[in-house]
């Protein structure tokens, strides 16, 4: 992976590609949406960190080559190629994975002592390119904003276990996120001027590291416009990663429950 460490200037131009392609026949395509509402439970691996549950909005818009809404960490991309089967795309969006994360609904946060004073990471603004063939994908995402160069390379996928002639789908999904060290360092690690030693969070800096992902989805339609999606997942960290003095837990746990409706 280490050739990928250095894909980042090729992303920086993403957002100005993806509204210059623009043009008038898109405009006049129509406009398909999805909208919605659900839940979220997630268990996170920080210390002493609570389980958090809230409600979550969804919405996609797509109009020819463009999609709206959050897919894949992108809030807007422009498919460069699609068929039926598969997909190159350029996007732009946030990633927001830290503790304390600023898009987080929910106020839940850790009693533990460690985070007395952490000062958490900003959001990012990312730019991404990203393919899709059949049941495999593959994402690189690249923070644009603050001069950092932080990288995640997602690699998914996404094998079909069931389907019934009602339209009910259960689906399972095996993904690796390579994460570069300055992505790590962002997440888990602690800088110089981070640390405080009298809470035990002194400093600690990771070098690149791949997470591992395994979700089971669900997919069944109440109706020819609505459609009820389920998930669960869970992550696992990294060996290393579980050192950082801000994590107690060595995998993640999420659930997912969204009513949508297509129109």
């Amino acid at each position: 992976m280490s050739a990928l460490c250095r894909p980042s200037r090729l992303l920086a131009p993403c957002a100005g590609l993806l509204f210059s392609l623009y043009s008038a026949a898109t405009l006049a395509a129509p406009w398909q949406f999805e909208a919605g509402a659900g839940v979220l439970s997630q268990q996170q691996v920080w210390k002493k960190m609570p389980a958090v549950s809230s409600a979550i909005p969804y919405f996609i818009a797509s109009n020819g080559p463009w999609r709206l809404g959050f897919d894949q960490g992108n809030l807007i991309s422009y498919s460069l190629v699609e068929d039926e089967n598969f997909r190159l795309y350029a996007g732009a969006g946030i990633r927001d994975n830290g503790y304390d994360a600023d898009t987080s609904l929910s106020s839940k946060l850790s009693d533990d002592p460690v985070f007395t004073g952490y000062q958490a990471p900003d959001t990012e603004i990312t730019g991404s390119v990203g393919l899709r063939w059949y049941w495999f994908s593959l994402q690189l995402a690249q923070q644009l904003n603050e001069d950092r160069d932080a990288q995640v390379v997602d690699l998914a996928l996404e094998l079909p276990l069931y389907q019934h002639q009602s339209g009910l789908r259960l689906m399972a999904v095996a993904a690796a996120s390579w994460m570069n060290a300055d992505y790590t360092q962002r997440i888990y690690g602690v800088a110089p001027g981070n640390q405080n030693l009298s809470v035990g969070r002194p400093v600690f800096q990771p070098e690149a590291e791949v997470n591992y992902r395994l979700d089971l989805r669900v997919q069944y339609p109440l109706s020819a416009q609505t459609v009820l999606l389920g998930s669960a997942g869970v992550t696992q960290l990294a060996d290393n990663l579980q050192q950082s003095p801000l994590v107690d837990e060595d995998r993640s746990i999420e659930a997912m429950l969204l009513l949508v409706y297509r129109f």
